[in-house]
């Protein structure tokens, strides 16, 4: 049998079962300590500040590319 068929056959059959035990343990499921400190940290604040340093740094390299990349423009025109 080929991996995909028996993963189509056998697939059905797991879900159908990981259906059934979410259902009955849903009601009994608890935040375990780690999952209350994951969800309290944001990483909207980083994404800021991540993408501010890209733009610096991109901003200081046409800094100094720029006098040469004018060099190049004035020689061809």
């Amino acid at each position: 049998m080929k991996p995909i068929n028996a993963m189509k056959r056998y697939g059905a059959k797991i879900a159908a079962a990981g259906a059934a035990v979410t259902l009955s343990t849903g009601a009994f499921a608890q935040s375990t300590g780690i999952d209350s400190i994951l969800d309290a940290v944001s990483l909207s604040g980083i994404e800021t500040k991540v993408v501010a340093a890209c733009l610096l740094i991109v901003g200081i390299a046409m800094v100094f590319k720029g006098p040469d990349l004018a060099k190049r423009i004035i020689r061809k025109v």
